[in-house]
């Protein structure tokens, strides 16, 4: 399995440029989709094997501390 932390840490710091470059604009990224696990599922390529997604929410969870979003 592979190790998606360093991924995750891209997708971050990938919001985190858009947001500014976004607020520089006058304009906003949109908090209901990015940073967010779904996010970071939806950014990060992997072959959609449910443990590979296990492991990028845990990634997610780990760089941003963040509680697990609700299941759908």
């Amino acid at each position: 399995m592979t190790d998606y932390t360093e991924q995750v840490a891209g997708y971050l710091a990938y919001c985190r440029r858009a947001a500014a470059e976004l607020t520089a604009a006058g304009s906003n990224l949109d908090p209901r989709y990015h940073p967010t696990e779904a996010g970071a599922c939806r950014m990060v390529p992997h072959r959609s094997d449910p443990a590979e997604t296990n492991l990028i929410k845990q990634a997610f969870r780990d760089l941003t501390e963040e509680p697990a979003e609700p299941a759908a």
